[in-house]
This record gives C-alpha cells, structure tokens and sequence, in this order.
C-alpha cells in the first residue's frame, strides 16, 4: 500500500512539473511574441518617421532648386513641369514637385513644394507625403563701400590724393607714382597683383591716415590684407597711423555688385511709351515728366538696349538739367556717340535709381545744390572706343570736359569705370572742409574694375562722401528663405 501511494504521487508531481512548462512555455511564447509584434510595430514606426522625413527633404530639395533657380538670374521660373527625382533605389523612390507664385513685391516669391516618397519604388502613388510652403524674398547681407571694386583699382601717375572713408577690393590695389596719395580710414582688399610681391596694396604710392575720422573713436586707418602691403610705411608692420592685419587668409569677398532694375521698380511703375521724356525741354527736364506718375520705364520694362530709344540706342543729355524724381530705368546708352555735362537733380531726401541698360559716357558730371542722392547703374559691356585710354574698361566713363561736382552721384558698374584726366571742383564750394579734408566731388564709384587718372588739384583731388547713403545701396543680392510653413 505504502509504495502504491508513493508512486501515485510521484507521478502525480511529474504530472504538476509537466503542466508548469507547459504553462511558463505558453507565457514566454506569448511574451516572445509580444515581444516580436512590439518590436515589429517600432520597426515600422521607425521606417514610417524616416520616409515622412525623406518627404519632407524631398519637399526642401524643392524649395532649394526654386531658390537656386532664382539666383541664376532666372525669376520667371514658375515650378517643376514633373517630378523630379531625389532618390532611387530598389525598395523606395522619392521626388519633388514645385509651384512658384509671385509674392507682393518684386522681391517675392512664394514657393509651394510637395515631396512623395513611393514604396515599394514600383508604386505608382506615393505612400508619404509632405508639402511645405516658402516665402522667399531677394535681399542683401552687406551693403556698398565709397571706393568698391570686383577686381582692381589702379591709380595713374598724374593723381595726387584720392580720398574715401572706405575701400573694399577683391582683387588688389596699384598706385603708380610715388606721389598719389590714398587717404582712408579702412581699407580691405582680398586678393593679390601676383607679378609684384603677392601685394594687396603695391606701387610707388603713399598710403595717408586722414586727418581726422567719421567715427571720433578710431584714431588709426585699418589694413585687412588677405596678402602683402608693398607699401612702407606701413608694410604689414602696424604703427601710430595704421593698424595692419596682413596675411589674412578668411576676408570675403563681393559676389556681385548687380542690382536688378526691379528691385526698386515694381509693377506700379508703368511705361512712358518712348524716350521724349529726355528729350523734351531746352534745360530743364522733368524724369518723369508727370510728376508721380512714376512713368519711368523708357521705352518699356524689357531689358537690353532698344534701337527706339534715342538715336539707334543712344541717348544725347547734352549739358541740360535733370530733375530726377523717381527711380528710372532707361534702355540705351547715355551719350554714347559725344561725350555729355549733364546736371542731375534729385528734388526729394530719398535715394533714386537711374538703371542704365547700356553705357554712358560723361565729359563731366554735375548736381545741384541740395540735391538728393542719385545712383546710377550701368549694365552695358566695356566699349571698345575706351581702350586706348581706359586700359581696364570703360563702361562707365567720366572725362575732363569741365569740372565735375557731384557729391550726390554713386557711379556703380557691372563693368569697369574710368576716370579720364577728370577735374574736380566748383566755384560755390571750398576746396576744404572745417575738418581739414578736401570737399567731396562725387559720392562714391563701384565696378568690377576701378581706373583712376585725375588731374591733380584742378581745383580739387577725388573726394568721396562719406555721408552718401551706402547703406541703401545692396550688394551681393541673392534670393533667400524667409518664412517656413509646413502644410
């Protein structure tokens, strides 16, 4: 009896041992897969957030093409005609559509931006997607300098003092005769004249610290040299006048000194239908002739010079007066043919634009007293006619007809600028200021190439203003993001 119930429950406990597994092996299977179906969901999650993102790259892909496209100077761009492909492999394919409206302004665009990701890549609908919306606007992140150039400024040997607040040039300086003083407060140059010492600042000439300066705190003219100062003194050695940072290798450099016509000139702006505008009047003309009728599109609002306009493209100011109201643009050359005087007036305190399609061609350049600041810009290519005596272009060129006084004038070029034996002065004004530095002349020049050849002290040396209003004139113009909005 004793052994019957020892073995009853012997095999009762294995019974029990039997059941526990099978219950723990029940409990850890369904824990394992739990366990399997959570990780599986996380997997999956995972990979849904990695394609939402890729979309939503897609999408900014987009809105980096738009604004790219923008940039090469293509604004009519409208959007994609099709997607356009960003990634393609064996198990996913992501693409990007765009759509671009113009903004309120000229300067802005609103861009719309879809990115799809398909999967698998074979998929004709796209499984995820994001849209985005961007408001883009065109602007500036540095403004202009009263002495600018994209490449060289050379000084002749007849100059004697060129005098400017600032000077900022990507290639290198050159002053020609031991005698041309420069007079600055800052100077900047980024490049090198490789055939002479790897200088930024070379030549026989003198670098002068001004006798005194815009800011009453700075007492010492500063040098940033992305190379050499051949020029001692200073050299690249500082001293009580100067301030040198030689050898610098992370000064920037200007891009572009272009400024479309209509970042200024919006669809409000209509046409005068011809050019009679300039020509009508004996001496004194009104641009635009029905004052606030912001008419200043001559002939029209195309771009390139027309063969309407003037005599075959050439427009002739004479030595009239011109009383420029309102930012223009004008689509011929100015005096091509014969070398002009004329006298421009600026009756408001705000800068106007004078875009200039082609050339022009000054004997000598004049505003009146009390006027307003003008700047104007040419986009014509340098003439051939100006070789011999504009070794560097002459897009922009301003000769010695007479005295040129025009303290309210920005000359600014895509090409060069010339400055030909040009006298400098007029009967109203001293020569100097109370401060003791000459009287302006003009209120600033920029181009890619700079060619200085002055006469000395006819009455006056080239003085720039250093109150022209440079901070209004944009450099380096480019479309960036403004606004993000995810749709």
């Amino acid at each position: 009896m004793d052994n019957r119930g020892s073995m009853n429950r012997t095999k009762k406990q294995q019974g029990s041992i039997i059941v526990t597994i099978l219950i723990l092996t029940v409990f850890f299977g369904t824990l394992v897969l739990g366990l399997l179906v959570v990780t599986q969901a996380n997997l999956t999650r995972s990979r849904d957030r990695i394609l939402l993102l890729q979309a939503q790259y897609s999408a900014e892909s987009g809105i980096d093409a738009a604004i790219a496209q923008f940039n090469s100077g293509n604004t009519t761009y409208s959007g994609t005609s099709s997607e356009i492909t960003v990634l393609d492999n064996s198990q996913d394919r992501a693409t990007f559509t765009t759509t671009v409206t113009d903004g309120t302004t000229s300067k802005e665009k609103i861009i719309t931006a879809e990115g799809n990701v398909y999967s698998p890549a074979s998929a004709t609908t796209a499984r995820y997607v994001r849209k985005i919306r961007v408001t883009a606007e065109r602007s500036s992140t540095t403004t202009a300098s009263s002495l600018l150039s994209r490449n060289i400024v050379e000084v002749g040997s007849g100059v004697k003092n060129i005098v400017t607040k600032d000077a900022y040039v990507n290639g290198y300086i050159k002053m020609d005769k031991n005698t041309t003083n420069l007079v600055a407060e800052n100077i900047t140059v980024a490049g090198r004249q490789v055939s002479a010492g790897n200088c930024s600042i070379g030549g026989s000439g003198n670098l002068v610290k001004p006798s005194s300066f815009s800011d009453p705190s700075q007492t010492k003219t500063n040098l940033l040299l992305a190379y050499n100062n051949c020029i001692t003194p200073p050299g690249n050695s500082s001293n009580s006048d100067f301030n040198v940072l030689a050898n610098q290798s992370t000064i920037s450099t200007v891009q572009s000194t272009y400024i479309p016509w209509d970042q200024y000139l919006d669809s409000s702006y209509t046409n005068a239908g011809s050019c009679s505008d300039w020509t009508s009047g004996a001496s004194s003309v009104n641009i635009p002739s029905t004052t606030g009728s912001k008419k200043t599109h001559y002939p029209d609002s195309g771009s390139n010079i027309s063969s309407s306009c003037g005599t075959n493209g050439d427009l002739s100011l004479g030595s009239a007066t011109y009383n420029i109201s309102d930012s223009v643009h004008i689509r011929a050359n100015l005096c091509q043919a014969t070398e002009c005087s004329p006298i421009f007036n600026n009756p408001t305190a705000n800068v106007v634009y004078v875009f200039v399609e082609g050339t022009i061609n000054f004997s000598s350049l004049n505003t009146t007293t009390g006027s307003g600041p003008i700047v104007f810009i040419a986009y014509g290519a340098d003439p051939a006619s100006k070789t011999s005596t504009c070794p560097l272009g002459g897009s922009v060129y301003l000769g010695n007809g007479g005295n040129t006084y025009a303290p309210g004038v920005y000359l600014l070029a895509m090409n060069g600028i010339c400055l030909d034996k040009t006298k400098f002065g007029s009967s109203s004004m001293p020569s100097t200021q109370a401060n003791g530095l000459p009287t302006p002349a003009l209120g600033g020049i920029g181009g890619k190439n700079i060619y200085v050849s002055t006469n000395p002290g006819s009455p006056w040396d080239l003085a720039l203003d250093p109150n022209f209003p440079l901070s209004q004139i944009p450099i380096d113009l480019s479309w960036r993001q403004a606004s993000y909005e995810r749709l």
